[in-house]
């Protein structure tokens, strides 16, 4: 006897017995069905197996099986044995209402576009173990519907699926939000603000989340919010067409909503005046578009309470503490709390002392240095006495300096000297200086171009462009530059000499540990140097080092395009990292390294003339370089030069 025949007589004879027993007619109609779809080995490798298996328990539990519902309530039509291939139920059929609030959705609306992703009944309630919504265990219940969404909405499915809009964070948002921490106490969930079926886009004028229904929506929890918020200037100006107003998204997010008291959240004391209301209340076109008062921000910003937020002390008066949340009111209005009759108990909230005169000496414009006639003036006179005062001592100190530098500059000259380097490698020591600093200052503006002094060369017209171009002209420059000096090391004997004397030696180390050791006062003699020490060589090969790896780096972020036909796709990025880096690197040893012996060093101060015109003192080189000082005298004496 075949599967099918069996299958038929149970069927039967349970029906039979059913017939006779007391069971529910949605229970005796569909277990005929069950004898079936209750066996799991059935429909074993069916790719739909999850809702082809129905059990008596499942379905007599679910809203459907509670009702009285046979099968065929929703797979009208089939008698046994049916098609291999049942028509699709249609809920719609006796859901009408809701199908078209689906059909009428972002859902339906992908749906019927074609876009098989789309969430259709069944993914959202389930196929033949459908609870109802009140049900704990309900996938669709409140406790689990925030679950139930980010099956979707939690991961990259949704953006990759044609037509989707919704970022995958939307769901991480929401469980670090205050209502998604607060959601096993009934806090808000997707459906609350977003609907149920008839889930419409933040442009479509009926939805829920439409800007201009988000004070409604947010006040069918927070009623009384809602109402003050209504009845503020932003409120009314909302109601009335404003769509600039802002709403309650606005200042709270939308997803990624934080408690007011939340050191991160938008509406804390620490982010309100400088990072929340300011968005409106210091933009330019706003404020000329509704004829706002300006300079409110930068008024808050110049007062005590505006520098300790810039803090982010916790417990300083923000818009907020004068001005209220979501009941702001302009100052003529006799509700507000910052008006003539509310303003002294506004400022007792915090300064209980505080009386008539003191709350009305304090506003946005008594408090503007640029604004108060008073401060204005105090302003000027103080930036003109700075000016003055401080100019002209920058000017006596600079006669002063200017007068050493000419007494040193004559030593320099008047002095017997050696031939330390040569004219040609004082002209290269020129092209580095100046390809150094205008890359260091044309590099550093692209990453820091918020920059005071970034911002001061763009208000002189130190556009991108300009940045751009220079940096690359002085990146060429820095090069050609390179391979002049490996030229003159290759071709000249002077150059080859150099290379000699600054050649790394064992003697290098020894000398670090005497000259360390002399200075801490362990040992009794300083180091004996040739013409070039481990100070000179630790810098030149640090500067070979630096500009091979400055120039590959650079050509790399020039041409990124061509750099990965041949590379590998993460040169670039490596490429970016490395060039700021080694600038740091570099910039910093040229200050705390070449800076301190040829400026700083007490015997260097004010400045080493050397790299003007190569020489050094005799006196100099016998101090600091008495081996190189021996040597030139015995050369002297035959009538040569060690250069």
């Amino acid at each position: 006897m075949s599967k099918l025949h069996i299958c038929s007589f149970v069927s039967l004879s349970v029906v039979c017995l059913l017939h006779m027993g007391a069971a529910p007619v949605g229970a005796q109609e569909a277990a005929p069905c069950i004898m079936c779809h209750g066996e799991a080995s059935n429909f074993a490798g069916s790719p739909d197996s999850a809702s082809l298996v129905v059990t008596a328990e499942s379905f007599e539990g679910s809203v459907h099986g509670e009702a009285g519902m046979p099968c065929t309530s929703c797979h009208a039509g089939l008698s046994f044995p049916h098609p291999e291939n049942p028509p699709v139920v249609e809920c719609g059929a006796c859901h009408s209402g809701i199908a078209e609030q689906y059909d009428a959705s972002l859902h339906g609306y992908a749906l019927n576009r074609g876009n098989t992703a789309a969430p259709t009944c069944i993914d959202c309630h389930g196929v033949h173990d459908i609870l109802h919504s009140t049900d704990p265990l309900s996938r669709s219940s409140h406790a689990n519907t925030a679950l139930l969404c980010a099956e979707c909405h939690s991961h990259e499915f949704v953006p990759e699926a044609e037509g989707a809009l919704v970022p995958p964070q939307v769901f991480e948002s929401f469980q670090t939000s205050v209502h998604g921490l607060n959601e096993v106490l009934g806090a808000a969930n997707c459906t609350d603000c977003h609907g149920v079926h008839d889930m419409r886009g933040a442009h479509d004028a009926r939805s829920r989340i439409n800007r201009y229904n988000v004070a409604q929506t947010c006040g069918s929890c927070h009623v009384d919010l809602s109402d003050e918020y209504m009845e503020s200037i932003h409120g009314r100006a909302f109601e009335a067409g404003y769509g600039d107003s802002p709403t309650c998204t606005d200042c709270h997010g939308e997803h990624h909503i934080l408690a007011h008291d939340d050191p991160d959240a938008r509406t804390s004391d620490a982010h309100m005046a400088l990072d929340l209301c300011a968005d409106c209340h210091d933009d330019p076109e706003i404020i000329e578009k509704y004829g706002m008062q300006g300079g409110v921000v930068g008024s808050y910003e110049d007062s005590y309470h505006g520098w300790a937020t810039s803090l982010k002390h916790g417990h300083v008066a923000s818009c907020v503490s004068c001005h209220t949340a979501h009941s702001v009111q302009p100052r003529s209005d006799p509700s507000s709390t910052v008006s003539e009759e509310n303003v002294t108990a506004t400022c007792q909230q915090c300064h209980p002392s505080a009386d008539e005169t003191f709350a009305n000496s304090y506003d946005h414009v008594s408090a503007s240095i640029d604004q108060n006639p008073v401060n204005r003036i105090i302003k000027t006179i103080y930036i003109w006495l700075i000016a003055v005062v401080i100019g002209g001592m920058l000017f006596h100190n600079a006669i002063i300096m200017f007068w050493y530098l000419r007494q040193a500059r004559r030593r320099h000259l008047s002095e017997p000297s050696f031939v330390r380097l040569t004219r040609s490698y004082v002209m290269q020591h020129v092209v580095l200086v100046l390809s150094f600093v205008a890359l260091v200052i044309t590099g550093f503006a692209l990453r820091y171009a918020d920059a005071g002094w970034v911002r001061f060369l763009a208000s002189l017209g130190f556009d991108e462009g300009i940045r751009a171009t220079s940096h690359r002209v002085a990146g060429v420059i820095l090069i050609l530059g390179s391979v002049w000096h490996v030229a003159w090391i290759a071709l000249y004997k002077h150059g080859q000499r150099f290379i000699r004397d600054m050649a790394p030696r064992p003697s290098d180390v020894t000398e670090l540990a005497a000259n360390v050791g002399f200075h801490l006062g362990v040992t009794k003699k300083p180091a004996r140097f040739a013409r070039f020490g481990y100070i000179e060589k630790a810098e030149y090969w640090a500067l070979v080092w630096g500009t091979a790896l400055m120039a590959i780096t650079g050509i790399v972020l020039w041409f990124p395009a061509e750099a990965v036909g041949w590379a590998p796709a993460w040169i670039v990025a490596a490429s970016q990292t490395v060039h700021f880096y080694e600038a740091w690197l570099a910039t910093l040893a040229i200050l705390v390294w070449h800076f301190f012996f040829v400026i700083f060093h007490p015997d260097a101060y004010p400045v080493s003339f050397t790299f003007t015109d190569g020489r050094m003192s005799e006196e100099n080189a016998k101090h600091h370089h008495p081996r190189w000082y021996e040597a030139e005298k015995e050369a002297e004496q035959r009538g040569e030069t060690t250069v």
